[in-house]
């Protein structure tokens, strides 16, 4: 039981720095994908791709290749960002948006992954377009 309390007071240690981070404002486009093979590695989730020259301000190990990540708050996300729903006649949703997220995850391990971050708000987003299916 002794070794119960440093592992406690690790796990909140982590968890307060990851809830301590200063927002980060990035410009970019979201994108809620509902082909096939978006939704059999990402799910159902919606992502953002921050413009190129703003990848430095992403707590994130360097890499080679695009930064972009998910929500963690996803229904939070499809709300504050007007996603519309589903429809049958495309294949998903994006629109260019600046935004605020206050806790970055990268994803550091091998194999299929995406970094996770939480929306807290949008400063402003564009009509979304609908994604061809291919």
């Amino acid at each position: 039981m002794k070794l119960a309390a440093p592992l406690l007071l690790a796990t909140a240690c982590l968890s307060a720095h990851a809830q301590m981070q200063t927002p980060i404002v990035l410009d970019g486009q979201y994108s809620a994908r509902t082909d096939e093979m978006s939704l059999e590695i990402i799910g159902k989730r919606v992502c953002f791709a921050p413009d190129k020259a703003q990848w430095g301000r992403l707590p994130r190990p360097a890499a080679t290749h695009d930064a972009w990540f998910c929500f963690s708050n996803d229904g939070e996300a499809r709300r504050l960002l007007h996603v519309p729903a589903r429809q049958a006649d495309n294949c998903g949703w994006q629109a260019r948006a600046r935004i605020v997220i206050d806790t970055y995850q990268p994803y550091v391990e091998q194999g299929d992954g995406n970094d996770m971050a939480r929306l807290q708000s949008v400063v402003k987003v564009a009509q979304p377009n609908a994604i061809a299916c291919e």
